[in-house]
C-alpha cells in the first residue's frame, strides 16, 4: 500500500467512514473525450451504466465487441475483415460494436473514430468478475486498457467482483476517479486497474492503493471419462486462499476497492542486468 495516500484516497476513506457516497454534480466537459469499451459485449449492463455516469464528466464514445470476448488479453485480429456498426436499443444509441477483441475495438476506434485532438482517456469495463493480481495478464478488460496505454493514453480497467445487476455505485466511483484524474497532469501510458469487490457502498470496507500480486482464483482441469485418444477435460475453478501480503488480491479479498497503476513494460530489469554479465554474442560453438 502506498504510504502517503492521495487526496482521492483520503476523500474516499472519509466518505466510506461516514457511510455516505454522494452523487457528485460534475460539470459537463465537451472537450474531454473518453473511449469506453469492455470484454462483455456492447450491450452489457456494466458498460451501459458506466457510459451513462461518465457523460457527467465528458464526451463518451462507446466502441466494444459485439459479444463477449473474455480472456482475450491484448489479442487483435490481423487477418479478419472488421465490421463496425451502430447499436440501438428502443431507438436509443448504445454506441458502436465490432466483431473483434476488446483490444482490437480500441485499436480500431483510435484509428477511424478518433475525435479532433484524439481521445483523452480509455476506459474498459465495468467487467463482470475481478481482475486482481496476475489474472490481469489474461483479462480482455485489462488488455483493452493496455492498448490505450500502448498508444500513450491514460487508461482505466474497471472490474466488479459481484455479479449482481446493480452497477450504480461502481459507476459513480469510477466517474469520481475520472474527475480527479482530469484535475491532474496527464499520465500517458499508465493503466489504473480498479477492482471493486461489492456492488453497493455497504459491501465496501475501504480503498487500498496496492501493488499487483497473487491471484484470487485457483484454476486447474479435471479429466472426464476416458474417451480414448480424444481426451476430454473441463476447468475446475475455486477461490484461492493464499495471497501475497500487501497485494491487490489480498486487499480485494478483504472487501476493499483496489487501485493499482500498471505499465505496459514487463521487463525484468534485475535479470536484464545479470544477462549483461553472461558475455553472450552471436557465435555458436561447433
Amino acid at each position: 500500500m502506498i504510504a502517503t495516500p492521495s487526496r482521492l484516497a483520503v476523500f474516499l476513506m472519509f466518505v466510506s467512514s461516514i457511510g455516505f457516497f454522494p452523487r457528485l454534480a460534475y460539470a459537463q466537459t465537451d472537450s474531454y473525450h473518453i473511449l469506453l469499451t469492455n470484454d462483455d459485449g456492447v450491450e452489457s449492463s456494466g458498460l451501459q451504466a458506466l457510459a451513462e455516469e461518465l457523460r457527467t464528466v465528458g464526451q463518451v464514445h462507446v466502441v466494444a465487441p459485439c459479444g463477449e470476448r473474455s480472456g482475450s488479453s491484448m489479442s487483435v485480429a490481423l487477418r479478419d475483415e472488421l465490421h463496425l456498426r451502430p447499436v440501438l436499443r428502443d431507438g436509443d444509441s448504445l454506441g458502436h460494436c465490432v466483431d473483434t477483441t476488446p483490444a482490437g475495438a480500441v485499436l480500431l476506434a483510435m484509428t477511424v473514430l478518433s475525435p479532433d485532438g484524439g481521445f483523452d482517456l480509455v476506459i474498459s469495463g465495468i467487467n463482470r468478475g475481478a481482475n486482481v493480481g496476475t489474472a490481469s495478464h489474461m483479462s480482455g478488460t485489462v488488455g483493452a486498457a493496455m492498448m490505450g496505454a500502448l498508444h500513450d493514453l491514460p487508461s482505466i480497467a474497471v472490474s466488479l467482483g459481484a455479479r449482481g445487476p446493480d452497477y450504480d455505485y461502481p459507476a459513480r466511483f469510477v466517474a469520481m476517479f475520472v474527475e480527479e484524474l482530469k484535475r491532474r497532469p496527464a499520465m500517458p501510458g499508465i493503466v489504473f486497474s480498479i477492482n471493486i469487490p461489492g456492488a453497493t457502498e455497504a459491501d465496501i470496507a475501504g480503498v487500498t492503493l496496492a501493488k499487483m500480486g497473487g491471484i484470487h482464483l485457483d484454476i486447474d482441469y479435471e479429466e472426464l471419462e476416458d474417451g480414448g485418444d480424444d481426451r476430454r477435460f473441463r476447468p475446475r475453478i475455486a477461490l484461492a486462499t493464499d495471497f501475497p501480503e500487501g497485494s491487490d488480491t489480498e486487499a480485494f479479498m478483504q472487501g476493499r476497492i483496489t487501485i493499482t497503476p500498471l505499465r505496459f513494460d514487463w521487463t525484468a530489469y534485475d535479470v536484464l542486468d545479470q544477462l549483461r554479465g553472461w558475455g553472450l554474442n552471436h557465435e555458436v560453438a561447433h
